[in-house]
């Protein structure tokens, strides 16, 4: 794995651009605080009420930036890791960008507290195994009493360092950026995947990459000057940090933040803030439209205007149709429209967006015959009753090149074909860090095949679909796939399938995965709210027959309580966790229904 070498702190040249032509992030922010909105606000942080607790305008980001690389440049060098966690209010703005800025590789985590033991819980533990992972310098933390009170076991010989600094002096200031900030080949930052706590990868996200990418999603988009981001997705996943951090830098736009537990808590601030702007672009998982819906009554719905919402876009896996029509239909006395949801495809290993839909174009919704697609073929049904429906996620930004590839020969395959989704773009990361081995297999994959491109390689999503009419559609995970009878199926089907199946289940997740590596059998978790147990007898046993139905297959259905089926923290169903905690007895079912006479058959 390339690191980037040290560098000494010298005056930096940097062009005179707007964040629209930059080539970098630093010099996206730089080029802004030295233009014509120089002193209009950027970036605005919201408290649980929704209401503002801090602004910053260009040149004020760009100072506190400053003042942090000072500091930081005096605890190491370019190419050295800082951890940035999920800071309150602006300060992981200002964090991410000082370690931009001081030449330094950015590690955004989950928000900790710096009192807690490691080891204690799992997020302790995925932090110490980043750690062991990057090896980093320093970590940030908002202020300097943070900084005195942190427990120096949580991260043995790694310096706390402050986010909210005294300007540094002129010489320290002039010094920076770093050379490194401005070259777009570098490394800015390791996004560390979602995956399991134990074996954390860490995506090297070189500074051209991010600029190249959300530069695509705002040509797709139409971000402007004049947009409005509002965000509450948290920065330490790729989808938080490029929407409220990177995106905004790069279109000229302004962005207003506020912590995920807000939303969480009371989706009707994010609403709110949308409401209050212009032209708003929005970026959200497939649950937070459903969260508005069941969260916020129909009589307050009707005291919002979100005729200024553009952008919606709805980039979790998967993308449901369900979800955006009754989300549509519920807020329709709010002005909303159903064309301003935009489906997008997009992962960390290719900084983010692969695809997405153009802002107020319908999205595209088509059903598909489910022995087909058990078979490896997309093709079209108008029978309800034997169709799977799939939402489009657009086509291909600008510049990306996508080929759908048979995951075992590796040769590229037909439209309407199901296959493995192979990606070439300017946002194809530097692989994993420290992984040589494994950022070869799948940031360096080819084509085979006299009639291919010998020269061009590709990312392997590890994510299956095909291509219709130009349009992207995902299937699901190579790894998630149930394999009956030598054909394929989509957990997510199942999964649908099941929620659907009874009113106790609806509006829930469900999780589905394979009994055993030698059983036929299926099974599948449902949350409900529901405790009623001839209620619950009921439903799982109208999941299972449902399920049944479409999988030929013995099935198993579990109903679980609300929010027990584990996730990542982008919100997609972790199916082999969920497996593991049936298997151990974590996860005890309220109710549960089984065509296998082992399992207390029905």
């Amino acid at each position: 794995m390339n690191t980037p070498t040290e560098a000494t702190a010298t005056p930096a040249s940097v062009p005179t651009h707007t964040g629209r032509d930059a080539r970098t992030l630093v010099e996206a922010l730089i080029a802004r605080s030295a233009g014509s909105d120089a002193d209009r606000t950027v970036v605005t942080a919201l408290d649980a009420a929704g209401d503002p607790i801090e602004s910053l305008t260009p040149v004020e980001l760009d100072r506190r930036a400053r003042a942090l690389a000072a500091a930081l440049r005096e605890t190491g060098g370019a190419g050295d890791r800082v951890i940035v966690p999920a800071l309150p209010g602006l300060d992981f703005h200002i964090g991410f960008l000082g370690c931009l800025y001081a030449g330094m590789i950015a590690v955004p985590v989950p928000a900790f507290r710096t009192a807690a033991r490691g080891g204690t819980t799992s997020r302790a533990e995925r932090l110490a195994a980043i750690c062991g992972d990057c090896d980093p310098c320093a970590v940030l933390v908002s202020t300097q009493e943070d900084a005195d009170e942190a427990d120096a076991e949580l991260l043995p010989g790694v310096r706390w360092i402050a986010v909210r600094q005294p300007d540094a002096p002129e010489a320290a200031g002039a010094a920076l950026p770093d050379p490194v900030a401005l070259d777009p080949a570098t490394t800015a930052l390791l996004q560390y995947t979602s995956g399991s706590t134990g074996d954390p990868r860490g995506v090297v996200v070189r500074h051209g990459n991010l600029v190249a990418n959300q530069a695509a999603m705002r040509d797709r988009c139409e971000v402007e000057p004049t947009t409005t981001i509002v965000s509450w997705l948290p920065f330490f996943h790729d989808m938080g940090l490029c929407t409220a951090v990177v995106l905004p830098l790069v279109s000229d736009a302004t962005t207003v933040t506020m912590e995920p537990a807000t939303f969480v808590r009371d989706p009707r601030v994010w609403l709110r803030a949308i409401a209050a702007e212009d032209d708003v672009f929005t970026a959200a998982p497939d649950f937070a439209y459903d969260m508005c819906v069941n969260r916020i009554p129909a009589e307050e719905r009707a005291a919002l205007d979100l005729s200024t919402w553009r952008v919606a876009v709805n980039g979790s896996e998967p993308v449901r149709a369900a979800t955006q029509r009754r989300f549509a239909e519920a807020f329709r006395t709010s002005y909303f429209r159903e064309e301003v949801f935009s489906p997008g495809f997009g992962l960390a290993e290719c900084t983010l967006v692969v695809s997405v839909s153009r802002s107020l174009e319908p999205p595209v919704v088509a059903r598909y015959d489910r022995d087909a697609l058990a078979e490896g073929k997309a093709v079209p049904t108008s029978v309800a009753a034997d169709g799977l429906e799939l939402v489009g996620c657009g086509t291909v930004v600008d510049d990306v090149h996508v080929a759908v590839a048979d995951p075992g020969t590796r040769h590229r395959l037909a439209d309407r074909v199901v296959g493995e989704i192979w990606v070439d773009s300017p946002g194809n990361c530097g692989g994993y860090w420290g992984r040589a081995q494994e950022s070869a297999e799948v940031f360096a994959a080819r084509l085979a095949g006299a009639d291919e491109d010998l020269d061009r390689t590709y990312v392997r999503t590890g994510d299956l679909g095909f291509v219709d009419g130009g349009e992207l559609f995902i299937t699901g995970r190579i790894k998630d796939v149930l394999i009956i009878g030598g054909e394929n199926y989509f957990p997510q089907d199942a999964e649908a399938v099941a929620v659907d199946a009874h009113p106790a289940f609806a509006q829930q997740r469900a999780a589905a995965w394979p009994l055993s590596e030698d059983d036929r059998g299926v099974a599948v978790v449902v949350e409900t709210t529901v405790r009623d147990p001839e209620v619950l007898a009921a439903a799982v046993r109208a999941a299972g027959i449902a399920v049944a139905k479409v999988l030929p297959t013995a099935v198993s259905v579990y109903a679980v309580p609300r929010n027990k089926v584990p996730r990542t923290t982008s919100g997609k169903i972790r199916r082999r966790a969920c497996a593991q905690q049936v298997l151990a007895g974590q996860l005890e079912p309220l109710a549960r229904w089984s065509s296998r006479r082992t399992d207390g058959a029905a």
